[in-house]
């Protein structure tokens, strides 16, 4: 399964009863929120795990086309880990939407992902993201991390107010489509530095492109990402 836990109860709702009880138009921050939009084929359910969920270790997500089963997964409370999370989809849109709070260690979001907070997302270190389209990252309350690395991309990142952090590290942001507001934040809290100065150089190419996926590796094991 897209997120396996002992902890965790999934159940299976169906797409309309589902949706009538999560608004994810509100969810995702759009006016509008169609499954078409999203999946190939209309999944026949959610999956929702009622209550909070505290993992203990890493939690790491991420579907490719017939892997896991492509929907939605609502965690309908807080979600905590003590570890890292890594969120990595390629060519599906699987979405992970928390209705509370997160609380990681780290969190790493890639390419496909789309990962819906509806409270505060607190990341206690690294914060790294490169989103594609229509991939998202949307947090409806405070957010705050020792440090953002934001990579460059063209996903949405919508935050509800500027987050708080000491450093704010700025990837190759001339590939940002046009309203994709990532580079709005950063500069906001916080020192804003650049790819060359901030990561280590295994992680860059040309000193000015971020290796995402071998940054999310590292992150999963433990390794530093910045100098």
């Amino acid at each position: 399964m897209f997120l396996e836990s002992p902890a965790a109860n999934w159940d299976a709702v169906p797409v309309e009863e589902a949706l009538e009880q999560y608004d994810m138009a509100q969810a995702s921050n759009r006016t509008s929120w169609d499954v078409d939009d999203y999946f190939g084929e209309e999944p026949e359910h959610f999956y929702v795990h009622r209550g909070d969920l505290t993992i203990d270790g890493a939690l790491a997500l991420g579907n490719t086309p017939c892997d896991d089963e492509d929907t939605v997964y609502v965690i309908d409370g807080d979600l905590t880990v003590s570890g890292p999370i890594t969120f990595c989809n390629a060519d599906v849109y699987t979405t992970l939407y928390v209705t509370g709070s997160v609380v990681a260690q780290d969190l790493v979001c890639l390419w496909d992902s789309l990962l819906f907070v509806g409270r505060s997302l607190t990341v206690r270190n690294l914060l790294a993201t490169s989103l594609y389209d229509p991939a998202a990252l949307v947090v409806k309350g405070p957010v705050s991390a020792h440090t953002w690395l934001e990579m460059g991309g063209r996903g949405c990142i919508y935050f509800a107010g500027k987050p708080t952090t000491d450093t704010c590290v700025r990837g190759h942001l001339d590939e940002y489509a046009e309203g994709a507001n990532a580079a709005v934040h950063l500069g906001g809290e916080g020192k804003v530095a650049g790819v060359a100065e901030a990561v280590l150089p295994e992680f860059l190419y040309e000193d000015r492109f971020c290796k995402s996926l071998e940054i999310l590796k590292a992150v999963l094991e433990g390794r530093p990402v910045l100098r």
